[in-house]
């Protein structure tokens, strides 16, 4: 069939139904999509060699389709919700796998592949063993995270792994580079195009940073303008990741400094951008755009990952290769790349434990590093970037393959894109399916005693809030009677099965470890109380980015200390803005800027500790089947925190009341908006009022929401 726009269209819309029925499938039957979708390509490939149905292959995946269009995506969504303090908490572990295990595991595979390769009659120049070990020694973010989703497993592993393959991939794609270059320019190397190679991976390492500051300057400033506009806001993520990306390569392909090109690596620019936009911008995009950010990366990631997967494999299916010649030398490339990623593994981690230098990795987490190390889309992006027949630099492949006598009857290309396509297999085949087990056998999975006691704590909870409804719905004879009990009991048997397990898990424990758990868990619930009102008041703005940030990164450090099994702090002192303060002291007095900051904070410290109290008392008068003291203990702790807020709110007050009393004015009136707009929001539900005045009636009420106090 003719390739045309239509068909294309055409194919596009038939991959797409058919990876979202395969990823519904995967669902219902509990088994991982990507490797559903191997299968499927089983069966698209010979249906696609049927005239009738030979458009399938119209859409092709191309370098350019790739490179431009579905990496930035695919990097982008890999970054989402990266938190950078977690980077510096475990950074020495992070950098030691990122380079020490790259460059060993790196050398083990080229090594052994340049010597074993030859034992079954497959003799590989130097330089195509040093490109594809390049590729393949890079662990894959994209292929990573979205098996993580799937599968529960400890947060400080996951950040190691996120990390690593982040890294990774910088350093990886960064020499990938240089050494295609150095390919492709084999026949007129001198001296000076060393120093070439040595300054293009350097620069792609360093000049991401004022490119960085470039980028987070210019959509700083656009989105404080844009603020309040869901859809512009959520586009702008997607030109971020995409001009990131393309002005990386602009600039690494024109911009020249004293004769050199100013590379920047496109993945480290992409990634620190989203990055940067989850930890700082966040905050100054509209608190209702969160909401939706996350799923709407989701959804793009989604139709990337599986295009990007079932082209690939319709790309191998028209690789005119004896697959069976291949049989041995993929087993080896498979076997060194296994092994390459176990001494890479164990060794460094046991020198880091051994010298506890960060916190101990215990070795089921070193087991399981070494067996998921998987690869994706940024191995195939960069085995796709090897020029071949239709490329204008294809000429220079050709005359490198001439020069080192290269005897085969297939070209460098085709090579790296067979054994990487199936070492990608294989990773999917078999890693990927025996992830789950391996997690269960190792039992990394397993609940420590915090997590057992939350776990039937919030059964506890829920069924009390079950049966709590299914009451109110009887009396309201919205149950019939049979109804009524037969669902009363299945949540009462429910409620004790929960009230048993946590007797039995506090029973087990010694007094002192029990009465930890206990407090422990009402502490992380009362903060947990805080997080969500503090959002709600900067959701409705009436608290603004900086005093939001200021409280919420208080209720982060009171975390961490429950985390680490501390009491929470009975105050945070403010030392920092009160030397700030008086630095600036005349400055302040004659706006005062500061008195005003500290109202708004004390308030709506009062504000959230208010509603911290009311909730544990509702809580403690659930009947929880252990000792009140606990509650009240946390209670108290919050009744200090509100009477010291209420108190400095009061003086600031007596100091500053013509200037608070109009904020106040103002604030209260953004509590009232929320009202108005539940109100609207169910006039709307029951139909009373069109879809055209409910939008009018939302954005009135949002541009109230957004006035500056």
């Amino acid at each position: 069939m003719e390739i045309s726009f239509l068909s294309s269209s055409l194919s596009l819309l038939v991959l797409l139904t058919i990876s979202t029925f395969t990823y519904i499938l995967s669902k219902k039957i509990n088994f991982p999509y990507t490797v559903l979708l191997v299968i499927v390509w089983l069966f698209l490939v010979p249906l696609s060699h049927i005239e009738i149905f030979s458009f399938i292959n119209n859409f092709e995946l191309t370098p350019d389709i790739l490179f431009y269009v579905f990496l930035p995506i695919l990097i982008f969504e890999a970054s989402y919700n990266m938190n950078y303090k977690k980077l510096f908490e475990n950074w020495k572990t992070i950098w030691v796998m990122a380079i020490f295990w790259l460059v060993l595991s790196a050398f083990l595979v080229w090594w052994w592949m340049y010597f074993l390769l030859p034992l079954v009659w497959f003799k590989i120049p130097f330089l195509v063993c040093l490109l594809f070990w390049v590729l393949i020694s890079a662990t894959d973010p994209v292929a990573v995270l979205s098996i993580f989703k799937a599968v529960w497993a400890p947060r400080r592993l996951v950040l190691l792994f996120e990390w690593e393959s982040l890294f990774n991939d910088w350093t990886a794609l960064a020499l990938f580079l240089v050494i295609l270059w150095i390919i492709l320019e084999w026949w007129v190397v001198t001296a000076w195009n060393y120093f070439e190679w040595i300054w293009s991976f350097l620069s792609m390492l360093i000049w991401w940073i004022l490119f960085w500051w470039f980028i987070w300057v210019l959509f700083s400033k656009i989105l404080w303008y844009i603020k309040n506009n869901e859809s512009a806001e959520i586009t702008l993520t997607m030109i971020l990741a995409h001009l990131t990306f393309l002005l990386s390569e602009f600039i690494s392909s024109y911009v020249h400094i004293w004769n050199f090109n100013l590379e920047i690596s496109w993945v480290i620019a992409t990634t620190v951008a989203w990055i940067v936009l989850w930890n700082y911008w966040k905050f100054k995009i509209t608190p209702k755009v969160e909401e939706n950010m996350e799923q709407f990366w989701d959804f793009f990631a989604f139709i990337a990952n599986s295009l990007v997967f079932i082209l690939m494999w319709l790309v191998l299916s028209h690789i005119d290769i004896d697959f069976i010649k291949f049989i041995l030398p993929i087993s080896v490339v498979i076997l060194v790349v296994i092994l390459a990623r176990a001494f890479s593994v164990y060794i460094p981690i046991w020198i880091m434990n051994f010298f506890k230098i960060e916190e101990k990795i215990p070795m089921s987490w070193q087991h399981l590093m070494s067996w998921w190390s998987l690869r994706w889309s940024l191995a195939l992006m960069m085995a796709l970037m090897v020029p071949w027949e239709w490329d204008k630099w294809y000429w220079k492949i050709l005359e490198f393959q001439k020069n080192i006598w290269w005897t085969f009857d297939f070209d460098i290309k085709d090579f790296i894109l067979v054994i990487t396509i199936w070492s990608i297999m294989f990773t999917l085949l078999i890693k990927a399916t025996t992830i789950t087990w391996l997690i269960k056998k190792l039992k990394i999975d397993k609940l420590h005693d915090m997590e057992k006691f939350e776990y039937h704590e919030w059964r506890i909870f829920a069924n009390l809030k079950i049966l709590e409804k299914i009451n109110n719905l009887y009396w309201k004879k919205y149950l019939a009677n049979e109804e009524y009990f037969n669902l009363k009991k299945k949540y009462w048997n429910n409620l004790k099965s929960a009230v048993i397990d946590l007797q039995l898990l506090l029973k087990w424990s010694d007094k002192a470890s029990s009465d930890k758990l206990i407090k422990k868990a009402i502490s992380v619930h009362a903060l947990w109380i805080e997080k969500q009102y503090l959002k709600s008041l900067f959701k409705y703005n009436e608290i603004d980015e900086k005093d939001f940030k200021f409280i919420f990164n208080k209720i982060c450090k009171q975390k961490d200390r429950i985390d680490s099994w501390e009491n929470q702090l009975k105050s945070i002192d403010e030392k920092f803005y009160l030397t700030w303060k008086s630095l600036f002291s005349k400055f302040l007095e004659r706006k005062n800027w500061w008195e005003i900051r500290k109202y708004v904070r004390n308030r709506t410290k009062v504000i959230i500790t208010r509603k911290v109290i009311k909730e544990l008392e509702e809580v403690k008068n659930l009947n929880i089947w252990f000792d009140k003291k606990y509650f009240d203990e946390i209670i108290d702790l919050y009744k200090n925190f509100y009477k010291t807020a209420e108190w400095k709110k009061d003086i600031i007050f007596e100091k500053n009341k013509a200037e608070i009393i109009k904020i106040e004015a103002k604030l209260v009136e953004k509590s009232l908006l929320k009202l108005e707009e539940k109100v609207v929001k169910d006039l709307y539900d029951r139909e009373i009022i069109t879809p055209k005045l409910y939008i009018k009636f939302i954005e009135e009420i949002e541009d109230e929401f957004y006035k500056v106090v």
